[in-house]
């Protein structure tokens, strides 16, 4: 059994366990004792549990609504259709938080290594658990698919947060393909007129019609472009650690952002400690535009430096 859900089922039987504590007459020693044995054995074993490691991806997701009939059933068009956009927003977030570079289009480079399995079929709704196998037993750290199916957690739950400030911020840092997988889960859910919980080791959230909703529409009336530019101009300030940039083209204003995970912190420190601010680079700067109810938004990646035809660097 999967590790959270074999936590809520001893913490489950712990709770039963402690309502009969409390009924059971004090003159029953037997009754008694025999429970309070296996509470002890309850506890030690959700003891263990806590200290071990469960660095795979695990998640379990249940539906309600119009596809989902009680606890018995669900329907196949529609689990078939919102498993796939699931798993297609976890396979984008784990390209785009890696070194790899996620295009505009076309596949994404070793997306095989972005396994997800249904394990179990989840009763009380309807559901499946999706889990990461890896044969040759518990890495020591996350997995970068488990880091991923946690951010497609808090992604979905930001985007359908009652706070609409959060949605904005989180948009405006979003990568237009996440952006557009995040609009396939959220317009299955709408269309279907379903709702969803999603649980994992330390989250656990329901989104109702309404959030469902709620999510779908800002999704539905907002866009999120990107385009490459290169510039000639001057690298005014770096950051190494913190992966922030300031660039000055000769005419324009300066442009300040931040560093793609493509351009390593080693070369970033080199390139600090060889006093390259205020020399002159050809830069490649990413602008990502945020539009939405007519306004929008620009932030800045760098994502290749260059030297200039006129500098070259020893």
């Amino acid at each position: 059994m999967n590790h959270f859900l074999k936590s809520d089922t001893l913490t489950s039987e712990l709770a039963q366990i402690d309502t009969l504590l409390r009924k059971m007459p004090s003159a029953d020693i037997l009754g008694r004792l025999g429970l309070t044995s296996r509470r002890e054995e309850i506890s030690k074993a959700l003891e263990n549990l806590h200290e071990g490691l469960n660095t795979l991806a695990s998640t379990a997701l249940y539906f309600g609504g119009k596809p989902v009939i009680g606890s018995a059933a669900i329907r196949s068009d529609f689990a078939v259709d919102v498993l796939y956009n699931f798993k297609d927003l976890v396979t984008k977030l784990w390209a785009s938080s890696s070194q790899i570079e996620l295009g505009a289009r076309g596949p994404i480079t070793n997306h095989g290594q972005v396994e997800l399995h249904i394990t179990e079929l989840l009763h009380g709704s309807v559901g499946f658990m999706l889990e990461e196998i890896d044969l040759k037993g518990q890495p020591l750290f996350d997995t970068a698919t488990k880091q991923a199916v946690s951010h497609a957690s808090t992604l979905i739950e930001d985007v359908a947060a009652p706070d609409d400030v959060r949605f904005q911020e989180t948009i405006e840092n979003i990568h237009p393909r996440v952006f557009q997988s995040t609009l396939g889960f959220f317009s299955v859910l709408h269309r279907a007129e379903a709702t969803v919980r999603i649980k994992e080791d330390a989250k656990d959230f329901l989104l109702d019609r309404v959030a469902v909703d709620r999510g779908f529409t800002r999704l539905e009336t907002s866009n999120v472009d990107e385009d490459d530019s290169t510039f000639l101009g001057q690298l005014i300030g770096l950051i190494p650690y913190g992966r922030r940039f300031e660039f000055q083209p000769p005419n324009g204003d300066l442009i300040r952002g931040k560093v793609a995970p493509t351009m390593s912190e080693s070369f970033l420190q080199r390139l600090h400690e060889e006093q390259g601010i205020g020399k002159n680079f050809l830069a490649t700067i990413r602008k990502r535009t945020v539009r939405r109810f007519g306004q929008s938004a620009e932030n800045f990646t760098l994502m290749e430096l260059q030297d200039a035809p006129d500098s070259p660097r020893s």
